[in-house]
């Protein structure tokens, strides 16, 4: 018995030495930095209660538009205008449809629209909801926000 306590007293201590600081050259560490100074601002998430209003935004932060859409209807949102150079849009529009009652077609949904500050300045950004094909006819509706980076 008193063999059995002892060997087991090794292997303990070498299990614990094994997990210890060692100077392996090879071990891969994970460094310390601090994260709040390598981290982007949370995206700005705004939608139809913010239209009209003034957003800030810093550089490198994210703004995702998201309006109410059908495009069953023939109507989509569009971009109407923004200085590209201050805020690029990430990727294409991207589309949530609603949840479909029993197998129903021509659902809503809601249009993202995803974009980045790129430099300092003040732009407006315009989107329209239209039917593209009709010209000469005025929008359904327009989304506009006063974006300021800094």
């Amino acid at each position: 018995m008193r063999v059995r306590t002892s060997l087991a007293v090794v292997m303990l201590g070498l299990a614990l030495t094994a997990c210890g600081d060692n100077d392996n050259p090879n071990e891969v560490r994970p460094t310390t930095t601090s994260s709040a100074a390598h981290q982007a601002p949370e995206p700005v998430v705004a939608g139809r209660d913010q239209n009209g209003t003034d957003i800030a935004l810093t550089v490198g932060q994210g703004l995702t538009v998201r309006l109410a859409a059908n495009p069953s209807t023939g109507y989509m949102w569009q971009l109407a205008q923004l200085d590209q150079n201050m805020l690029g849009q990430d990727g294409g529009t991207e589309y949530e449809q609603d949840p479909s009652p029993d197998g129903m077609v021509g659902v809503g949904g809601v249009s993202i629209w995803k974009f980045t500050a790129k430099s300092t300045g003040a732009t407006r950004l315009v989107l329209e909801y239209l039917r593209p094909w009709e010209q000469g006819v005025d929008p359904t509706e327009r989304f506009t926000l006063n974006l300021n980076v800094t």
